[in-house]
């Protein structure tokens, strides 16, 4: 066994594929390390005497078989050692497999599946993928390793499925003569026949153990007449088209590599002359095709005096991206020309139009939109083109291009279509989602149905809407980065209306997700572009929208400052409705920052202009946002009749703002001294919430409830509603709520206990009060620490965070002030 460590190369693969095994089996079964069986196989490493012998052992060789390893050590078994030699029948065993690929990486789980499958008793195996995404370099390595498990010989047949112009058509006749050669057949013993042939090439291969490589087919049909019809052959079929449905078949749908792929492809080619990061990149610009990355790493190879940046630099620009990846008949796009030629002129035009989708992908309606035909039709057409694997479909019903063939298709698309043709399809695609995001629009948020009347009339198309909440949010999910990039294309391509238009109904989506800064972008956008437009009215709703968002994130100084450019543009235009509720925002801007009395005082202004324009919701609207500063500064006789007013006013079918009144009815209770009828009214609305989806409510009524339940001495109860309500708060990115819930969660676990915990959570509340500028939270947050800091008998702590709570209660002007000052006094 010494001998063993001293040779050469010990290649394990014939003896494991003898045995089916992948090396992962094999390393398990061995009890060794996967990467211990790779290095031996590669050459890279020789196996130590104990490894040497658990291989053995586990691969059940003969004698004469452990004396070929142990006694040659430097010799590399070939076809037969180890394995059963063919039978010698006096018939030519072929062996026409092209070279195995200098560089093979990246398809490790792919090979082991097939190698496993064959294993199981696959005899076809078919790939199939897009053009260059390397299912010949697959197949040949394939074949290399499993034809020591094929005896009597290797056939490879290139078929020619996908052609280059000066190539003939396919022909069976041509590839059955073929075949028959390569097996022995005399031409003048060859029949006329195709029938015939056929015949005569499954009495051929019938009895032989070899493997047949059917490279490039045409389709399934064409593999299928070309089967041997003997269980102990093998077929590797490739091809741009689907194969799936090949009966018996292993199906392999092979795609663009994985970027971890990708980058050990290219540092395999190029080693340590790319770094990862540099790699990363590469594979980015080259979409991890590997015909794309071969192509990028032999540009380097060639150019010694290149570095990766140089190469980088060159594949920067979309315009120059495929002539970088070009050597003529084996460029990326030749390639794509190959399947792209193959097209009839209805599934061109649907495929160069992929190209002008915003976003990564479509839907058939966009579709359809795109291709100026009926959804039906353009779905059949995508449903081709992913049949030949020049579109993808990742999930059901939506199409995208890879990157490389978006910028092929694109290409494509200016060079045969004039630019006036494209913008007008761009612009027909734009309104098509124009008209569904408002009508989802009205669904995700009932309670500007009126800001979004002009934008559903303006871009009514006659389809349809959505009968359901979770299906316009479903529909708003799946569109959300076409939205978001179709602004940029139409402000691109002058559209400035339509842009405008979808910059805006995009901000009534902000509390269906967290990203807020894209409903930032979004409000920037449409900011720029309605002072493009010249639209003081544009600027004004722009302007609105943007001091709401600010205020969602917290920043309420920024809030106040676009909220007054607001209200004074719609003042200007005489629009006294829109003004009032721009001055509302502005007072819960105010609120938020726990300036109440400020906060009345803008709400009174709101109120003048509400009643101005006769506005009756504006009216209720900026009522019922006058009830909460009025119970922060104890005056619950003026919040009582604020809200009979209010309930006057209040339209029947307004269920959004019956709810809010309802809640503030309870919380009223409680600051009456009446936490229990508090509670039996909030859990009322809670339910009511969550039964008519109002997303923005829940949290604040969790947190009311979880109050009541505090005040009651409930402290687990309130606990577990508290901490439902900063979840809920921290789903929606709504720092004001989470905040508030803190406090409150603090109060909950002082109940129970957990002090420790207690603690975090009033610290928590207080860094982020002292961020977004709230002094009220900041002082309740203050004042549960100096209750934390009594309980541990802290008395220079607790006098500390009084001491702060009293200075932010005081500028709040909250009675929680006299309540701290007596109790420092």
């Amino acid at each position: 066994m010494s001998d063993a460590r001293a040779g050469g190369h010990i290649d394990l693969r014939p003896l494991r594929l003898r045995a089916m095994l992948t090396q992962e089996e094999l390393a398990h079964k061995a009890g060794v390390g996967t990467r211990t069986i790779r290095d031996i196989e590669s050459g890279r490493a020789r196996p130590q005497a104990k490894t040497l012998r658990l291989l053995i052992d586990v691969l059940g060789l003969s004698e004469a078989e452990r004396a070929s390893l142990t006694t040659h050590p430097s010799s590399t078994p070939g076809a037969g050692e180890g394995l059963q030699a063919a039978p010698d029948t006096g018939r030519p065993v072929p062996r026409e497999l092209p070279r195995t690929p200098t560089v093979f990486a990246g398809r490790d789980q792919v090979v082991d599946s097939i190698i496993a499958a064959v294993a199981d008793g696959s005899l076809v195996v078919a790939v199939h993928g897009m053009a260059g995404a390397g299912k010949t370099s697959l197949a040949v390595w394939l074949a290399h390793e499993l034809a020591p498990r094929f005896p009597d010989g290797q056939i490879f047949v290139d078929l020619h499925g996908v052609r280059k112009s000066e190539e003939p058509e396919p022909n069976l006749r041509a590839v059955l003569t073929r075949l028959l050669r390569s097996l022995g057949t005399d031409d003048q013993e060859l029949p006329a026949g195709v029938d015939e042939l056929k015949a005569r090439y499954r009495s051929a291969a019938a009895g032989r153990s070899m493997l047949l490589v059917l490279d490039n087919a045409r389709d399934a049909d064409q593999v299928e007449a070309l089967l041997p019809g003997t269980p102990s052959s093998l077929v590797l079929a490739t091809s741009r088209r689907d194969l799936s449905h090949l009966s018996g078949a292993h199906s392999v749908p092979l795609g663009a590599l994985s970027l971890a792929e990708a980058v050990a492809m290219l540092r395999a080619e190029v080693g340590d002359r790319v770094t990862v990061e540099e790699a990363v990149t590469v594979a980015e610009r080259c979409g991890c095709l590997p015909l794309a990355m071969g192509l990028a790493a032999s540009r380097l190879r060639s150019r010694p005096h290149w570095t990766a940046k140089d190469l980088l630099a060159r594949l920067a620009d979309d315009s120059h991206l495929l002539s970088e990846l070009d050597l003529g008949h084996g460029g990326v796009v030749a390639a794509l020309n190959a399947s792209y030629t193959e097209l009839d002129g209805d599934h061109r035009r649907v495929f160069r139009r992929m190209s002008l989708v915003p976003g990564d992908d479509v839907d058939a309606v966009a579709a359809a939109a795109l291709s100026e035909m009926k959804q039906q039709q353009a779905t059949w057409m995508l449903e081709a083109l992913v049949d030949v694997h020049l579109v993808e479909s990742r999930s059901p019903g939506r199409y995208r291009l890879h990157d490389l063939v978006r910028v092929y298709a694109t290409q494509l698309a200016a060079a045969e279509e004039p630019e006036a043709e494209r913008e007008r399809v761009l612009a027909r695609l734009v309104d098509v989602y124009l008209h569904f995001a408002y009508r989802a629009a009205t669904r995700i948020s009932p309670t500007t149905v009126q800001v979004l009347n002009e934008g559903m009339a303006k871009y009514d198309l006659g389809l349809p809407g959505f009968d359901e909440k979770a299906d316009a949010l479903a529909w708003f999910r799946a569109e959300r980065g076409n939205l978001a990039a179709a602004v940029t294309a139409s402000w691109r391509s002058g559209n400035l209306e339509a842009a405008w238009h979808l910059a805006t109904v995009f901000g009534a989506f902000r509390l269906a997700d967290r990203d807020h800064e894209e409903y930032l972008r979004m409000n920037d956008a449409a900011l720029d572009i309605s002072r493009a437009l010249g639209n003081r009215a544009y600027e004004a709703v722009t302007l609105a929208d943007r001091g709401r968002n600010l205020l969602v994130e917290g920043r309420c100084r920024e809030a106040n400052s676009c909220l007054e450019q607001a209200v004074a543009h719609y003042r200007d235009l005489g629009d006294e409705a829109a003004a009032a509720l721009a001055l509302r925002t502005m007072g819960i801007a105010h609120r938020q920052s726990g300036h109440f009395g400020e906060a009345l005082d803008v709400y009174a202004a709101a109120l003048d202009s509400a009643e101005a324009a006769d506005d009756p919701l504006a009216r209720v609207v900026v009522r019922a946002n006058m009830i909460a500063p009025m119970l922060r500064l104890g005056r619950l006789a003026d919040a009582e009749r604020c809200l009979d007013e209010t309930e006057r006013l209040l339209d029947r079918d307004d269920k959004y703002n019956r709810l809010r009144l309802d809640s503030y009815r309870g919380t009223l209770a409680r600051e009456s001294g009446d936490p229990v009828g508090a509670s039996v009214v909030h859990s009322a609305c809670l339910d009511r919430c969550r039964q008519l989806g109002f997303r923005g409510g829940l949290g604040p009524l969790l947190v009311e409830l979880g109050m009541d339940l505090t005040q009651m001495k409930r402290g687990t109860e309130a606990s577990a509603y508290l901490a439902q309500a900063v979840e809920d708060a921290e789903d929606l990115g709504y720092p004001a709520l989470i905040r508030t819930a803190l406090v409150d969660l603090g109060r909950a676990k002082i109940l129970t206990g957990d002090l420790a915990v207690a603690l975090r959570h009033f610290e928590r509340a207080a860094g982020l009060a002292e961020s977004h500028e709230d002094s009220y939270e900041l002082a309740r947050a203050h004042h549960g620490l100096a209750d934390i800091y009594r309980g541990q008998a802290d008395v220079q702590g607790e006098r500390r965070h009084l001491e702060r709570a009293l200075a932010k209660y005081a500028e709040c002007g909250v009675p929680e002030t006299e309540v701290v000052r007596h109790r420092l006094e």
